[in-house]
């Protein structure tokens, strides 16, 4: 049996990669942690190497998806609510990957958060 594996998240502290390891395999789906001991070695190089990878055999791929999109944080507003998209009006929201324009990537901070939908994939700013 060849091991393919699908790498269903990446954590930027192996702690928290554990907590999601632990409740992965409380529902029965074996999980791999990619780079684990190389951040416990070294935490300063987690963004280096992409953080702690979270893995399932591709067998349990769809499984594992369901389950982390389950579990997974969603963003919330100052008050605690959550984000609402204003596409299709679901709330299961995600800060957006940063713009690669030469002045995001130099200063980072003046790039506004930008939001996406984990459901229909628009990209937003929050008003």
């Amino acid at each position: 049996m060849k091991n393919d594996f699908y790498t269903i998240a990446a954590f930027d502290y192996t702690a928290e990669a554990q907590v999601m390891k632990g409740k992965f395999e409380s529902q029965g789906i074996e999980v791999f942690l990619k780079d684990e001991h190389t951040l416990d070695a070294d935490p300063l190089i987690s963004h280096a190497i992409g953080g702690v990878k979270l893995q399932v055999h591709i067998n349990d791929k769809e499984a594992a998806m369901e389950l982390y999109n389950e579990l997974r944080e969603y963003e919330v507003d100052r008050r605690g609510s959550r984000i609402m998209c204003p596409n299709c009006q679901k709330n299961r929201i995600l800060i957006a990957p940063p713009r690669k324009k030469l002045l995001y990537l130099l200063f980072p901070f003046f790039e506004p958060t930008r939001y996406l939908c984990d459901d229909c994939g628009e990209i937003f700013n929050k008003k």
